[in-house]
């Protein structure tokens, strides 16, 4: 039994029961009947991608949030610009996941991957999410570099905050809180890889895409490297 029910099931639950889903913005949150969606891509944005494709389908808005001091991809690699451009281009908002403890200066740094990111896929940056942020971040209220987050009190105190962080709805599922049964509004994030490479625990599903991005970089080194031949390696995928 898989740790979450099918994805794009799991959405048509919440059209059914009235909810609008959109993305999250910088923008006023509407407190009734409206499900906030959002995605940090910690890992892989094809997978983000393949998300963004269900939702689409279901015709609504996610906001997805990458990062650009990542050691697991490079937003700016041919493959991944195009997979964001794709994101992008079915209606879904894209901005920065930001790593704030990565920089001595987290507002110089911030400032930096705003300008990067805003000048290569041509959008305003006005809502960013914090990636594992330590105790300071999580009770600062204030913008960073005039940049509202996700961790502050509009998002995280005055509505619902529900994550699939760690693999698991650890303070349980948002169709099971006060606030859906209420109908008041509810900002989600879910991390694509627990959804995309469905299995029993978080860990089969790491262990799953483990194995499959295995894969994926043995194709790109053959492609990228004439002495390389994946069929002929000693590493064998989904052994």
């Amino acid at each position: 039994m898989n740790m979450f029910p099918d994805y794009e099931t799991y959405l048509t639950m919440f059209q059914e029961h009235g909810y609008a889903i959109d993305a999250l913005t910088g923008d006023t949150l509407q407190p009734d009947k409206t499900l906030y969606m959002r995605h940090d891509i910690d890992f892989d944005c094809e997978l983000a991608l393949g998300m963004a494709e269900i939702e689409a389908k279901l015709g609504v808005r996610s906001t997805y949030f990458l990062m650009l001091t990542s050691d697991s991809y490079n937003l700016f690699s041919e493959k991944n610009a195009s997979s964001v451009e794709k994101i992008k281009a079915l209606g879904h908002k894209i901005s920065i996941h930001f790593d704030a403890v990565r920089y001595e200066d987290f507002e110089a740094g911030l400032k930096k991957e705003v300008s990067a990111f805003e000048d290569f896929f041509e959008v305003d940056v006005d809502l960013i999410s914090l990636h594992r942020p330590n105790e300071f971040f999580l009770s600062h209220d204030q913008t960073i570099a005039g940049v509202q987050h996700t961790y502050q009190s509009k998002y995280l105190k005055e509505i619902k905050y529900v994550a699939d962080s760690r693999g698991s709805f650890r303070f349980g599922p948002p169709e099971e809180t006060e606030a859906f049964a209420e109908g008041k509004s509810i900002h989600l994030l879910i991390h694509p890889i627990w959804w995309m490479f469905p299995a029993a625990t978080p860990q089969a599903s790491l262990d799953d895409y483990t194995l499959w991005r295995l894969g994926t970089f043995q194709s790109h080194i053959e492609a990228n490297c004439n002495t390389y031949a994946a069929s002929d390696s000693s590493l064998v995928v989904g052994r």
